[in-house]
């Protein structure tokens, strides 16, 4: 993963795992016994805000994990047969740039 951009969930509540204190998710589709991550399209630079256009709005501050919204929304997040990362069949944008995808899983779980 070094040298490499990612598409990041970043507002969950600060966890330590394993001793180190996360602050984000890393975003990947998931089928049995393979995982990829989602890529950002080209030309993104760390930071640039992927949204899913049919859904406008703000994004919490910091998600309440009391709320498990994470639960709620993940079901609906996956890949479709062209492989770009959906929410609800949304695709994950960066506004002038493109859309997020996998390099090879199409129609696959996101987690």
């Amino acid at each position: 993963m070094q040298n490499r951009l990612g598409v990041f969930l970043v507002n969950l509540k600060p966890a330590k795992m394993r001793g180190i204190l996360s602050e984000a998710m890393i975003m990947c589709s998931e089928e049995p016994g393979k995982i990829e991550i989602i890529d950002p399209p080209a030309g993104c630079v760390p930071g640039d805000r992927v949204v899913c256009e049919e859904y406008p709005g703000e994004p919490d501050q910091q998600l309440n994990p009391k709320r498990k919204v994470w639960e709620r929304v993940q079901p609906d997040l996956r890949t479709n047969s062209e492989c770009v990362a959906t929410y609800k069949g949304a695709p994950f944008t960066v506004v002038g740039k493109g859309v997020c995808k996998v390099p090879t899983m199409a129609n696959a779980h996101i987690k």
